[in-house]
């Protein structure tokens, strides 16, 4: 069996870049060529060059009229979602009839658009023991292609698919089609099987089928022949019907591939298609459109809509969003660039000044036909600053461009810049949208329809305030709803800030709070550091945040960071910004490097200012402040100056009285020192990478301290005397350096996180780990340094709360035994005894481990049933053992193996890892062969680096998800790199 495929990049969400994969496996002992598996990917109406005036709705050219009633799904007009399997297309034909005919063209066709297809020969079986495998290829496949001649009905396997097919759609699926070719054959005659199919049914009766057999063959006939599909009438014609097929194929598979990740798409056909057509995608001239539009009138979703419907049509594309926001960062725009680049070369590439990643671009990436959206883009941005004129790039580029403003987009009249408006959603579309959020379903419940569509008038049709007034009402009672609308109408058309900020308005003081910390900032930030801030002001963020979520005002993401969108970002720092519109430096939150500057440096501190964000203009990285800095903050509860080093001098005595967060990277005093800082509110204290400082005496004061950050702080003379409540839960001194001093743990009886790893300290006093910190989750001490570790740590395994340990390559010496009720991450150099006891574990790492290890192939599925990355680094290791173990892990995602001893030539087959994703095997020089990688079917990421002696790889064309290829080291691999891209997807990165 052969199989070959590609893949078709598809565009990001708004927080991450995903591909869409469109692939072609080929069952049969046929190949395709090469020319097609390379070829780039092409829109159906391209492979063979259908003619404009052709009908093309996909309709059976039948010699009657007769309607087509079944109790199948019907979806050559309407494309539906698709389910995701296996396949996307099947195909039952036979063989000797048209093979070199119809199939053979269709086929061809199918391979150009990368199409993962099922090619079923009947000529090609041999024996009972294959239908089974057609069985489970039919069950999941997505359309099925049944191709009608006349000797069809002759073949038993042919009447055997076309029974199962029909078995498999009857029911409530109505996401499988059917898209019947009747090929030189009347339909009526497969219908009432009548001509060449009577007489092939004649035959089967006379070979003793069963009559029920028989009968279920005809009714599958008669069922399919209903259905709408094409009639070939002549062979001339096959290839303007393959076209017409493919072209209905691609529309069905096209929308069940859209990747825009949301729930409510409404109402957004039409704008895609009056965009697509200005970009004049016959045109050879680089052509631009830009959407602009107010913000939440959905310009984003739009963009990336149209870029999914057209992105095969494209070598390369990239999608880059949030460009006002990034701009504002330092070297916003190299980070714009090194997108750019990295989209189209499929690879990373520094960019350090923004000329050179303009070269970069005009090079490297204006030679692909490529698809570049650039979302949210202001006066700040400059196209031919940054990507140079688009007219140089190769014939066939499309750029969109979104704004809010419509000056800006008429500026880029010079590179025939087309505009389009985005439209607010009509009253309809408008219900329908507020109702999924207000009601969870797509219209008003009974008695609020009057209700729901008076608050809708209200909203100018814009989704955001859709979706956020929708979810605040969701709910409540109706006396709410009034009240709301009596708001809403109070509020001037156009004035979005003001109807989102109804949502605002209604929250109580501790969640508006935690709204405008979030959107001032904290949007990107892990969600746990400022809820200890939040729960010692009283704020309640569990209860808050998760309100903020329900009305749609806060996300939160897989990464457990907080996102939000851009209008009710800008909504809350407009309502600070209205704070003091005169005087910035008097606002609740500082977060403008100029005003921040303003306020620190002229001594223009008032008690208003709740949080200030310090940043340093270009590539400055020091900044001196004196206590008279901070006159006057008494209410300040946040400070943050962690993109810079800090010099912190004078007498802070009656300065920051309620400060609770305080993140700093001191540098080194001089004669003026710091003291008397007041830290008996601090809440947490993030000193990473800094230097000694005078506030180490206050330390011990810090009554409230739950989170101390000491990490990388490699030039500290000692190590502070902590707190003697015991209140702290966090303590990092990962990568901290004073190697004469000693810690004391006696009083961390409270301590939740402690994390040593690559700290360099003389001994650890006051107690065992086990019998002082029994509430311990998380432990960390690869690579430390301290005299008597091992001893501290031999408790250990008493620990029953604790999730995540790290013991790599330290001086613990050999631990007896782990903790076996709750541990879910461990990474050591130790031999596990109690290994099989482990069930909890998620990842584990063996790093440097000098005894070898080894998982019993019968036991590791039962031993490890949550086990999802496993990395063996370093090591001697019984490999086949170990590995025949590894096939039982189904629940691995990621595998890392790295200098495993003794080497070894051949990795054994690892099939049945259906779920592993990302798969790296480094410096293994004498590894010729790896098998079973060709069956990882969610395989994402595939690192094989300095494995000198591997000469190829298997064909990887199926794996649909593949993203990234690095064979960095492979000298045998990257001496042949055109046949290593030949077996690989289309779209993936490679790395060399």
């Amino acid at each position: 069996m052969t199989k070959q495929t590609t893949q078709i990049a598809a565009p990001p969400d708004s927080t991450s870049s995903d591909v869409v994969t469109i692939s072609l496996v080929l069952s049969s002992d046929h190949s395709v060529d090469s020319s097609s598996s390379s070829s780039p990917s092409l829109h159906p109406s391209a492979v063979f060059g259908t003619n404009n005036n052709t009908n093309r709705t996909g309709t059976t050219q039948h010699s009657d009229n007769s309607p087509s009633a079944t109790t199948i799904a019907d979806s050559s007009d309407s494309p539906v979602l698709l389910p995701s399997v296996e396949y996307d297309v099947f195909l039952s034909f036979r063989g000797p009839d048209t093979r070199y005919q119809i199939t053979d063209i269709l086929f061809r066709a199918l391979v150009r658009l990368k199409i993962h297809t099922f090619k079923d020969d009947d000529e090609l079986r041999t024996g009972e023991e294959i239908w089974p495998s057609l069985v489970n290829s039919i069950g999941h496949s997505k359309i099925y292609v049944p191709i009608f001649s006349k000797s069809y009905a002759h073949s038993r396997w042919c009447l055997k698919e076309l029974a199962e097919i029909v078995e498999n759609l009857k029911g409530d699926d109505k996401r499988r089609i059917i898209l019947p070719i009747f090929y030189m054959v009347d339909p009526r005659d497969v219908r009432h099987q009548t001509g060449p199919f009577e007489n092939a049914f004649r035959e089967h009766a006379k070979q003793n089928f069963d009559p029920e057999t028989i009968q279920k063959w005809k009714a599958a006939l008669a069922t399919v022949a209903e259905l709408k599909g094409w009639h070939v009438k002549d062979n001339g014609e096959q290839g303007k019907y393959a076209d017409l097929v493919t072209d209905s194929i691609w529309s069905h598979l096209r929308r069940s591939y859209y990747t825009v990740e949301t729930g409510e798409l409404v109402a957004i056909d039409g704008h895609v298609e009056e965009v697509v057509k200005r970009l004049s995608l016959e045109s050879k001239d680089a052509t631009m459109v830009g959407l602009h539009g107010i913000g939440g009138i959905g310009k984003t979703t739009l963009a990336k809509a149209v870029y999914n419907k057209i992105l095969p049509r494209f070598d390369r594309c990239s999608f880059v969003g949030n460009i006002r926001q990034i701009q504002q960062q330092n070297d916003g725009i190299l980070k714009i660039q090194e997108k750019i680049i990295e989209d189209a070369m499929r690879k990373k590439e520094s960019v350090d000044d923004v000329s050179k990643g303009r070269r970069i671009i005009a090079d490297k990436v204006s030679r692909f036909k490529i698809l570049i959206v650039l979302d949210d883009i202001d006066e700040k941005f400059r196209f031919d600053e940054i990507l140079g004129n688009p007219r140089r790039f190769v014939s066939g580029s499309r750029f969109i461009v979104t704004s809010r403003n419509y000056k800006l987009l008429s500026t880029l009249s010079e590179h025939r810049c087309k505009l389009y408006e985005v439209q607010a959603l009509s009253p309809t579309h408008s219900l329908q949208l507020f109702s999924k959020h207000a009601f969870k379903k797509n219209s008003p419940q009974p008695g609020y329809d009057i209700l729901s569509n008076n608050i809708v008038s209200t909203t100018g049709g814009l989704p955001l305030t859709l979706e956020v007034v929708g979810s605040l009402l969701y709910l409540e009672e109706k006396s709410i709803w009034e009240a709301k609308l009596k708001q809403l109408r109070g509020v001037p058309e156009k004035d979005v800030i003001e109807r989102l900020k109804i949502s605002y308005d209604a929250l109580e003081y501790e969640a508006k709070e935690i709204f405008l910390d979030i959107a001032c900032l904290y949007i990107g930030e892990e969600k746990e550091l400022p809820c200890y801030m939040w729960s010692d002001c009283k704020f309640d963020p569990t209860i808050n945040i998760n309100l903020l979520i329900q009305r749609s005002m806060v996300k939160i993401g897989d990464d457990s960071r907080f996102q939000m969108h851009d209008q009710l970002r800008d909504m809350g720092r407009e309502i600070v910004r209205r704070e003091s519109i005169e005087y910035p430096w008097t606002r609740s939150r500082i977060w403008t490097e100029e005003t921040a500057q303003e306020l620190l440096h002229e001594n223009k501190g008032t008690e208003q200012v709740k949080a200030i964000e310090v940043t340093l203009p270009g590539r400055e990285r020091s900044l001196e402040l004196t206590s008279e800095c901070f006159v006057n903050l008494s209410r300040l509860r946040y400070f943050n100056a962690s993109a810079q080093r800090i010099k912190l001098s004078g007498d802070f005595n009656n300065l920051l009285p309620n400060l609770k967060w305080l993140r700093m990277k001191f540098l080194e005093e001089d004669d003026d020192p710091l003291i008397n800082l007041h830290m008996k509110n601090l809440v947490i204290l993030d000193l990473g990478a800094s230097n000694d400082w005078g506030g180490w005496t206050h330390l011990k004061t810090a009554n409230k301290l739950k989170i101390l950050n000491l990490s990388s702080c490699w030039k500290m003379s000692k190590l502070p005397e902590l707190p003697q409540s015991g209140s702290l839960e966090v303590l990092d001194l990962s990568s901290f350096n004073t190697l004469n001093r000693s810690l004391d743990i006696s009083k961390l009886r409270n301590l939740l996180v402690l994390r040593l790893d690559l700290a360099c300290i003389k001994k650890i006093v006051g107690g065992t780990i086990g019998r002082v910190m029994k509430g311990l989750r998380e432990l960390k001490v690869s690579s430390c340094k301290c005299e008597n570790l091992g001893k501290v740590l031999a408790d250990v395994g008493e620990l029953q709360y604790l999730q995540i340990l790290g013991a790599v390559a330290s001086s613990i010496g050999e631990l007896q035994y782990f903790p076996t009720t709750s541990l879910k991450e461990l990474a050591t150099s130790c031999p596990i005894t109690n290994l099989s006891a482990l069930l909890e574990l998620e990842k584990l790492e063996f790093i440097s481990c000098k005894f070898g290890f080894e998982i019993p192939p019968a036991a590791s599925a039962t031993t490890f049933p949550r086990l999802r990355t496993l990395s063996l680094q370093d090591m001697r290791i019984d490999l086949v053992v170990t590995l025949r173990g590894l096939e039982c892990l189904e629940e691995l995602v990621y595998l890392d193996l790295g200098n495993v001893q003794p080497l070894v030539e051949r990795l054994p087959s690892l099939p049945k890892l259906g779920k592993l994703q990302k798969l790296k095997i480094r410096d293994m020089p004498n590894l010729r062969e790896i098998e079973g990688i060709a069956n990882l079917e969610s395989l994402k990421s595939l690192k094989v680096r300095g494995c000198t002696s591997l000469g190829k790889l298997p064909y990887l064309g199926q794996l649909s998800q593949l993203r990234e290829v690095d064979v960095r080291g492979c000298t045998n691999l990257t001496a042949h790199l055109s046949d290593l891209i030949s077996n690989l997807p289309g779209g993936v990165r490679i790395y060399h």
